[in-house]
């Protein structure tokens, strides 16, 4: 993991640059548009595992009251966010780990949560258990994995991590309360295909 992102924390921008031809900045505007809150509504989202932005930015450019807290595990990716996004005091971005404890934020809880090609490097129930408890109960977690398909298990290769079954990524959420309200799938003709997301809603 750590090397393909320090690779990808060198050339940011032209990351930026293939994500959008090869259509993933498109799936991820399309799975947030699914989060199930009005462009104008106000409420606070934690992007855990943030990468070089792609959701912070889409929720930034969907919902104009929304309000971030992104963080990531590489600090170069983080320095990356931090530069696109400016002074905008809508967002604040940290390093952190998905797996362990998250004292940027004490006791904060979030209305939103996102994850995103992350939970494929860790044990998925633990992790979805610890980012839970910064959610609101009532609130909506959604994780876009990689597709447990031949074109999902090739991505993963190139990113050095494993796809999880749809089965296992449902399960780990049932398990920790959640119930599924949202699958999203693209279609197979578009180029991002090997991704999918689900919104699940927190019910304890």
């Amino acid at each position: 993991m750590k090397n393909i992102y320090s690779l990808i924390s060198k050339i940011p921008s032209l990351y930026d640059l293939a994500s959008s031809i090869i259509g993933y900045t498109a799936s991820v505007d399309y799975f947030v548009s699914k989060i199930p809150f009005a462009s104008e509504d106000a409420f606070a989202v934690l992007d855990a595992g943030c990468g070089t932005g792609p959701y912070t930015l889409a929720l930034l450019r969907r919902f104009k009251n929304c309000r971030i807290v992104a963080f990531d595990l590489d600090e170069e990716l983080v320095v990356s966010l931090k530069r696109k996004v400016g002074e905008n005091e809508r967002i604040r971005a940290y390093v952190g780990d998905v797996a362990k404890q998250l004292h940027f934020l004490s006791n904060e809880k979030f209305d939103v949560i996102v994850t995103a090609g992350v939970l494929e490097y860790v044990p998925i129930t633990d992790v979805v258990k610890n980012l839970s408890r910064h959610l609101n109960t009532g609130g909506y977690f959604l994780n876009s994995p990689v597709r447990d398909t031949c074109w999902g298990r090739i991505v993963c290769k190139v990113y050095q991590c494993r796809p999880y079954s749809s089965e296992t990524n449902i399960a780990a959420f049932l398990e920790n309360g959640y119930v599924l309200i949202k699958y999203l799938v693209l279609p197979k003709y578009r180029p991002a295909s090997f991704k999918e997301a689900y919104i699940f809603t927190k019910t304890n």
